[in-house]
């Protein structure tokens, strides 16, 4: 494909909603992605799952039309920062929807505290947003970074009975917080850790890394985000580390990044998240079935949580009769909204950020009615009601501090 994700970006708005035949009346939303860069297309992902609720609902919410403008971050804090600023004070949006990596996440919120727009925190997934740094102005409604990993290392311990592993997360918040969250819960239970293996954001090449693994070690578990999960796979299939050690998917193979695998990753715990395609429902099987048919594949986790944040702002706006000028009231209908969303039941807990269903699951050849045979993720394992603090009191949990390394 020839052309700029950016540009494309900006057709979005003014193809799919008309931005041109809006009226002043329109609630205008920000959304910020990275359009282009490593993680373009988790950042369409998350574009055509937010578009794809308003079309079901005909771009219109509290009686009022609805503009989107979607602004490219590259997945970059710097980028984000001054992308948010400007639909802030340049489009004068009424509230804000993003971003999409995790140290994005703290540089919109402090645009969100600065200004006064609201913040719908999706899906980045930065941990002190609703904890330590929380803003008066931001709601998540996506996940917090070790929110899943908490019973996820459980599961290593209770469900796969694993004792001895050697953990590999990408270094910067999002992968610190997701490994040393199932670090935390496996070691509570007793289990030993063999070695945290850091790998930087840039990283290009993982056969260092994977030569440092323990011999001796049950499994290998990632995090590991974008196209790095291809190298990551390529080196370790290519270098028979299959061979000796499980492998076991904290963050590795979401929907996105299965459209690029064979059959060698079937049968292997892909991720620990808050949706999973196969979830059996009719709110995700109607989800599943729009977005096939609209965009030709499976949903990743980015559609669902952009769908489902549309559909949290659809409900929270029509209960104010399209009220979002005034924000505090607007805030108020968001926190009060629940939804049952593809990914299941969401509410907020009094920090902010969403109470919901963490999903193990596993890669699996499915034959679909549109798509034919297709890899897929499909739960194996569902843990209901799950909070940011797990298991411990917010109190517990805010005296301990934040997981970095």
């Amino acid at each position: 494909m020839t052309g700029c994700k950016a540009c494309m970006a900006a057709a979005f708005v003014a193809g799919v909603f008309g931005a041109s035949a809006v009226s002043a009346d329109a609630i205008r939303i920000g959304v910020m992605l990275p359009m282009t860069g490593g993680l373009a297309q988790s950042g369409l992902d998350a574009r055509n799952g937010f578009e794809l609720y308003w079309n079901q609902v005909g771009n219109e919410a509290g009686g009022r039309e609805v503009e989107i403008i979607v602004a490219d971050t590259v997945c970059n804090p710097d980028n984000a920062i001054n992308a948010a600023r400007r639909l802030a004070f340049n489009d004068e949006v009424d509230f804000l929807v993003g971003p999409l990596c995790g140290h994005e996440g703290p540089a919109v919120a402090q645009v969100s505290g600065e200004t006064g727009v609201p913040l719908l925190l999706v899906p980045a997934a930065a941990d002190s947003q609703t904890k330590w740094d929380r803003i008066p102005t931001v709601i998540r409604t996506g996940f917090s970074s070790s929110q899943d990993a908490h019973p996820f290392g459980e599961y290593l311990y209770n469900e796969l009975g694993l004792r001895n592993v050697t953990f590999l997360g990408q270094d910067y918040s999002y992968g610190q917080e997701k490994t040393l969250g199932a670090v935390a819960t496996f070691e509570a239970l007793g289990g030993t850790v063999d070695e945290i293996l850091w790998a930087p954001l840039s990283t290009t090449d993982y056969a260092p890394f994977l030569a440092s693994i323990p011999q001796g070690t049950e499994a290998v578990v990632p995090v590991v985000v974008g196209v790095h999960r291809n190298r990551f796979i390529e080196t370790w299939f290519d270098f028979g580390y299959d061979r000796q050690f499980d492998l076991i998917g904290l963050n590795l193979l979401q929907a996105d990044a299965l459209v690029d695998m064979d059959d060698r990753v079937v049968g292997l715990i892909s991720v620990a998240q808050n949706y999973s395609q196969g979830i059996d429902t009719p709110e995700n099987q109607a989800f599943m079935d729009a977005y096939v048919e609209a965009y030709g594949m499976i949903p990743s986790y980015f559609a669902e949580m952009m769908f489902s944040t549309a559909m949290w702002a659809h409900e929270a706006i029509d209960s104010i009769d399209g009220n979002v000028e005034d924000r505090d009231v607007f805030l108020q209908a968001v926190r009060d909204t629940e939804i049952v969303g593809p990914r299941g039941p969401l509410r907020l807990d009094d920090y902010d950020n969403p109470i919901q269903t963490t999903y193990i699951s596993r890669v699996e050849r499915v034959d679909h009615p549109t798509l034919g045979s297709v890899l897929m993720n499909v739960p194996v394992a569902s843990f209901p009601d799950v909070s940011q603090f797990w298991t411990w009191t917010p109190e517990e949990f805010l005296e301990r501090g934040p997981y970095t390394r």
